[in-house]
Order: structure tokens, then C-alpha cells, then sequence
């Protein structure tokens, strides 16, 4: 009886393993073959580094890069965003670099996939492409508790669209269609047949 007992103790060992061995090479797959990483980049920085940060956010937090192209320069305290308003018109590509000097934070846009962590000593570089249909006012908050204040640390992001944009917008579906074809075709060898 102590052997059968020994043996299901071995196959249950063995699962385990098969388990983990399968988790562990699709990770690895995943970022290695495929180059599926986390958004976000930690830059270890010296003092001078964050200290340029905090000027930028404090002087000019938002830099046009190119047009619809924007890099911007936040900062955390407890308990608020430096800035605490950020204006973006018809943004395409949006980098934020975000720093702190003093607890960890969690940096989140309400309703978007932004959402990373503030380390103290590292600047936070997230890229982020809007949706063309995005717009209006969004909250920035800290999801990582940082203190007794952490429920007021917000700021607001307001995305503004020209009509002009808006328009383009609404007529980019065969943009859309075409780059969703033309994934299709390459990953699957299928060509789609647009309608006559």
C-alpha cells in the first residue's frame, strides 16, 4: 500500500514539473522569439538625471516633438503629479518619462492601458498611442499606496481633437482594414479579396 502511495506522490511531482517547465519556456518564448516585453523601460538614473527631470516637469512638462508626437516630463510626490494638468492636441505617440525621490508610486490613466510603476532612483519611459477616438479629460492617479494621502494623488490628462482630425479619423477604417490584411497575408499566407 506504501508503495502505490509513493507512486502517485512521483506522478503528482512529475505534473507539477511538466506544468512549470510549460509556463517557464512560453515566457520564454514570448519575450525572446517573439519580443513580447512589458511597456515599460526603468532607466537607472544619477542625481542629475532626476534632477533634469523634475526641471522639465516644472518648466515645460510637454515637448512636440513632431506633430502628434509629444514627450512628457512628470513628477511624483507624495501626494501629487508635477504637473497636475497635462494638454495634449491630436496626439499620435505619447512618451512619458516619470521620476520620484521619495516612495514608490503607480502611475495609471484611468480607461487606458497606461499603467507602470515609479521607482525611486529609475525614470519610468512609457510609449503610449492613443486611439484616434480618444479625447477628452482623463484622471492620472497612483494605484501603489504611498502614504495617508495617497487617495488625493491624481492629475488630469485632456486630449483635444481638431475637427480636422476627427475627420481623418472617421475616414481611416481602410486604413485599418488594409494593415489588418496585410498581418493577415504575411503571419497566415491568406490574402483577403477587398469588395468590388
Amino acid at each position: 500500500m506504501a508503495r502505490n502511495g509513493l507512486v502517485y506522490e512521483y506522478m503528482f511531482i512529475a505534473i507539477i514539473v511538466a506544468v512549470l517547465a510549460g509556463f517557464i519556456s512560453s515566457l520564454a518564448y514570448y519575450s525572446y522569439a517573439l519580443n513580447v516585453n512589458p511597456a515599460c523601460e526603468a532607466i537607472k538614473a544619477d542625481q542629475q538625471a532626476l534632477d533634469e527631470i523634475i526641471q522639465k516637469a516644472q518648466t515645460t512638462p510637454v515637448v512636440e516633438k513632431a506633430e502628434g508626437v509629444y514627450e512628457v516630463y512628470i513628477v511624483g510626490r507624495q501626494f501629487v503629479w508635477i504637473p497636475s494638468t497635462i494638454v495634449l492636441e491630436n496626439p499620435k505617440q505619447v512618451t512619458f518619462y516619470v521620476a520620484t525621490s521619495d516612495v514608490i508610486h503607480g502611475f495609471e490613466i484611468a480607461g487606458t492601458n497606461v499603467n507602470f510603476m515609479v521607482i525611486p532612483g529609475y525614470i519610468a519611459k512609457f510609449t503610449w498611442y492613443p486611439p484616434k477616438d480618444a479625447e477628452g479629460e482623463y484622471l492620472i492617479l497612483c494605484n501603489e499606496y504611498c502614504g495617508v494621502g495617497h487617495q488625493f494623488m491624481k492629475a488630469t490628462l485632456i486630449i483635444e481633437r481638431s475637427q480636422q482630425a476627427l475627420s481623418t479619423s472617421e475616414n481611416s477604417t481602410p486604413e485599418i482594414l488594409e494593415y489588418i490584411a496585410g498581418i493577415l497575408s504575411s503571419t497566415t499566407g491568406l490574402a483577403l479579396i477587398p469588395p468590388s
